[in-house]
């Protein structure tokens, strides 16, 4: 039987201090509390803000200079030892409702002993409707939670009761240790890294179980540090390639249909931009574009689509760590 205190809460985090303070309040509020949480910083050094927990949180405080959510959640997954059996990995901008921990341990305490992760119930997106023009273009599945042939992952949350998915987000799952363990997942030096979660639960989940589990909720308050400074065809192309990519890894996926899917994605935003006189969908579909077209270019040159997915970055590759 799990207890709250096998559980580990990994936060990476960078340039958020008012967002930590919210998530670390929504753990006190918590009828039980985890055994550890493990804040992992870049940017601005928040220890001041963690260390106001440190009389009611069982948290920890690491600083690094090196940049990137992967980066950071894996600093965080060394520093673990075998008391440790679930880890929750969890952005810094999500908010736990009241008893969403104790939830979360009671339904891991129902399911197969093979289950590898569990997703919190994300309640503060829009409701999940399945659409026959958006089955047309490969973009949408009765089933929420589903991995389309064209690569398209279908949402996980809201749920209104339990589910079993085929990949999970990255930002508010539970995952059993030793998964994380066998499963390392390489960081990517991209600026958006839109399907990283899907990238590395889609290939678990084809081995074990994955699970949302719909009384653990939290609310998702998203915040893109990235939207002063990135225009609409920098997130058409980034997201274009991060589904191409992640098509290419699987051969059970489709490249017809992955490419059916961006083509509809294409025709759709010019007909929006043109007749509505916008620019923004414009742009997002030169972007798609540019990314098909550079995308094609290097696979037929038989190198990976990562070589365009890195981008230089602008942090230090130095390390060191704090502890509060």
């Amino acid at each position: 039987m799990y207890k709250c205190e096998q559980l580990a809460v990994i936060i990476p985090t960078r340039n958020r201090p008012e967002k930590v303070r919210t998530l670390l309040k929504s753990l006190v509020a918590q009828g039980q509390l985890p055994g550890r949480i493990l804040i992992v910083a870049s940017g601005d050094n928040i220890g001041a803000v963690v260390r106001e927990f440190t009389g009611s949180l069982p948290v920890e405080y690491v600083f690094t200079e090196t940049g990137g959510q992967i980066h950071q959640r894996n600093l965080g997954i060394a520093m673990l030892d075998d008391r440790t059996e679930l880890v929750a990995s969890m952005d810094d901008d999500v908010v736990l409702d009241p008893g969403a921990i104790e939830s979360m341990i009671a339904f891991w305490n129902t399911v197969s002993a093979d289950t590898a992760g569990v997703s919190f119930n994300i309640t503060n997106v829009p409701s999940y409707r399945n659409s026959g023009l958006l089955r047309l273009a490969q973009m949408s599945s009765p089933r929420q939670g589903t991995v389309l042939r064209s690569g398209y992952n279908t949402a996980c949350s809201p749920v209104e009761e339990n589910i079993r998915t085929q990949w999970l987000c990255g930002g508010a799952t539970v995952w059993k240790q030793s998964v994380l363990k066998q499963n390392t997942h390489s960081p990517v030096n991209s600026r958006w890294a839109i399907c990283e979660d899907l990238i590395f639960s889609y290939p678990i989940g084809k081995n074990h179980p994955l699970y949302v589990c719909a009384a653990a909720k939290v609310r998702h308050e998203h915040v893109y540090d990235h939207a002063k400074k990135m225009k609409h065809f920098y997130y058409g192309y980034t997201t274009t390639l991060w589904r191409f990519y992640f098509e290419e890894l699987h051969p059970e996926l489709s490249r017809i249909a992955f490419f059916w899917m961006i083509l509809c994605q294409i025709l759709a935003r010019l007909i929006n931009g043109v007749f509505f006189l916008k620019g923004e969908p414009l742009q997002y579909a030169a972007g798609q574009i540019f990314a098909l077209i550079r995308g094609g270019l290097v696979l037929l040159q038989n190198e990976s689509l990562l070589t365009l997915l890195n981008e230089p970055l602008a942090s230090s590759s130095s390390k060191k760590g704090e502890r509060s």
